[in-house]
């Protein structure tokens, strides 16, 4: 289930705005990482993994169906849900915090989005 950080409560943790969060136990997503239309880089994170992606605009354009566009500087967080204790309630910024893929590129158009179900 994907979802950004909601932007209208008073208290939000500011490092959480325009971060989107993703749960991706239930099936895989594909991101992929080009510069001026060349592609630099083609992954897939695996079923199971929580993710989270942000650039440096903080907003991401969700065009629908679990797709995400980034565009300028980028980061993205990723762990395996086996990480996540059920019984550790904290915020996902804080989660993601201790994420051990932590992948960053400047100047770049990254998508992410469901992969195909096999």
């Amino acid at each position: 289930m994907p979802f950004a950080a909601y932007h209208g409560h008073a208290q939000i943790d500011k490092a959480a705005v325009g971060v989107v969060f993703i749960d991706a136990r239930h099936g895989a997503r594909n991101v992929t990482v080009t510069r001026n239309g060349a592609l630099l880089a083609s992954f897939v994170l695996p079923k199971g993994t929580i993710l989270s992606a942000v650039d440096d605009h903080r907003r991401p354009t969700h065009t629908g169906g679990g797709r995400f566009e980034f565009h300028g500087n980028f980061e993205l967080r990723a762990l395996p849900a086996g990480d996540v204790s059920p019984s550790a309630a904290m915020p996902a910024a804080e989660m993601m915090s201790r994420a051990p893929l932590v992948l960053s590129a400047q100047g770049v158009d990254v998508v992410i989005e469901k992969a195909p179900e096999q």
